[in-house]
């Protein structure tokens, strides 16, 4: 099945045994848009990060971008597009640790949604 979103990182480097903060980079296909983390609609699926082997404190994404769709009432939806971030608060062992987890998102293009999907996420955290 074909992704509509890529990890653009594989590695970092964070302080070992205290909280310490990576970003992960994500790209979207070109001309399409996945709906934010806080999506206007509850009937949307919010984008979602999830990870495993390692002591997570925070998430935090960043503010979606506006988007009219050109159909329908033209609804304003929150929306990202292009790269954008997702600044993640964890506590590393000091060492080399791999880690998985998942994206959780929905992407549309201007006219229609495809199916939900899950971006399988797996880098790795050298703590120092």
């Amino acid at each position: 099945m074909r992704q509509h979103v890529e990890l653009l990182s594989d590695s970092y480097i964070v302080a070992a045994n205290k909280p310490d903060e990576i970003e992960l980079r994500f790209r979207i296909d070109s001309g399409l848009h996945i709906n934010s983390h806080a999506p206007k609609d509850e009937l949307l699926l919010p984008t979602a990060v999830k990870l495993e082997s390692l002591h997570v404190l925070n998430v935090a994404y960043p503010a979606g971008k506006p988007f009219k769709l050109n159909v329908g009432k033209g609804e304003l939806l929150d929306v990202y597009e292009g790269e954008f971030r997702v600044r993640v608060k964890l506590a590393a062992p000091k060492g080399t640790t791999p880690v998985s987890g998942v994206l959780r998102y929905q992407a549309c293009d201007t006219a229609s949604c495809f199916p939900p999907r899950t971006l399988p996420l797996r880098f790795v955290v050298t703590g120092q």
